[in-house]
């Protein structure tokens, strides 16, 4: 008697847990940018990072990544995201706008990195693997 009660207390807190919106629609894997198709986001499996990879540029006599590039720390929360370039000095990141359709595997993000798209708000990626 003692075991069913608690296999029904167990299945009970289960049920009720509210489930993240990060594993409602799964993110991991690559993202490309649909109006340039120029940059990627590369969403690492285990939930906390990503990589914005933009391509190089030549400063200064040197080939080097666009600025912004890199690794990104990352907290969904219901319609925004927290973000924190981790190639930066600075300790705190800033919150945008965050979307993840998965019927049509689009991600929709507000405007995180320096970029030359007319100043849009909202950037679409679009899964590729």
């Amino acid at each position: 008697m003692k075991n069913f009660l608690l296999s029904g207390l167990l299945f009970l807190f289960l049920v009720s847990c509210e489930k993240n919106p990060a594993e409602e629609a799964p993110i991991s894997g690559t993202w490309v940018e649909t109006t340039r198709k120029a940059d990627t986001l590369v969403f690492n499996s285990d939930g906390s990072s990503f990589m914005l990879n933009r391509g190089s540029e030549m400063r200064n006599g040197l080939v080097l990544p666009k600025y912004l590039s890199g690794p990104y720390s990352y907290e969904i929360a219901k319609d925004s995201v927290y973000l924190k370039w981790m190639a930066s000095s600075r300790w705190d990141g800033n919150n945008y706008y965050f979307n993840v359709d998965s019927k049509n595997q689009e991600i929709r993000i507000g405007n995180f990195f320096v970029d030359s798209l007319d100043n849009r708000k909202v950037l679409i990626f679009s899964r590729i693997r």
